[in-house]
């Protein structure tokens, strides 16, 4: 954590800014929790002209009995056109970050650099249905994507040309039904 930042949080009621950037196809969502703020050369607004203003974060947590760590983000889209391109699958997996920042209440600068407290990519949207319309982006992390079954890749010819086509690495291999154990010395 930067310094500056490390001290400032210190005081006795420092000014807390969350800082969401989610990079979709179309377009660049700059938001904070309120107001705005400058940070680099980038305008972090409370309301974004195209998709709407960021409702809530839900508490970000890292992930226990394997399962990897998510967090849903809720939007308060302006209109239907931009709740359908958030939720379509042109959005799926663009990167989402969520920084905590501090701000001098005097100057209105932002102090220090901003701490990234989750790196994301954007899962899904759900519509949430309650006194108004609102999306609920689910989105997990990189580890989730680890976690993952990969039950479709083999140590096979075939497989391997998938990847590589043209590469005749594995067509004249013979052993490779045989389990190979990581790291066994023969």
């Amino acid at each position: 954590m930067d310094s500056a930042l490390l001290a400032a949080l210190q005081q006795q009621a420092p000014a807390l800014v969350l800082l969401v950037t989610a990079e979709l196809p179309d377009h660049t969502i700059r938001s904070t929790d309120g107001g705005f703020v400058v940070w680099g050369s980038e305008m972090y607004e409370a309301r974004d002209e195209v998709y709407g203003v960021v409702s809530s974060i839900e508490d970000i947590e890292d992930g226990a009995d394997g399962q990897a760590t998510r967090c849903a983000i809720t939007m308060l889209p302006p209109d239907d056109v931009a709740m359908a391109q958030l939720a379509s699958p042109a959005a799926q997996g663009a990167p989402i970050t969520v920084h905590l920042g501090s701000v001098d209440r005097l100057t209105g600068l932002m102090v220090g650099e901003p701490d990234l407290l989750a790196r994301l990519e954007l899962d899904y949207g759900r519509l949430g249905v309650g006194e108004g319309w609102s999306l609920v982006l689910e989105n997990g992390t990189e580890e989730a994507r680890q976690l993952e079954l990969n039950a479709d890749q083999r140590l096979s010819d075939s497989y391997h040309k998938t990847i590589w086509t043209g590469e005749r690495g594995l067509e004249n291999v013979t052993a490779v039904k045989r389990k190979i154990h990581w790291q066994y010395k023969r």
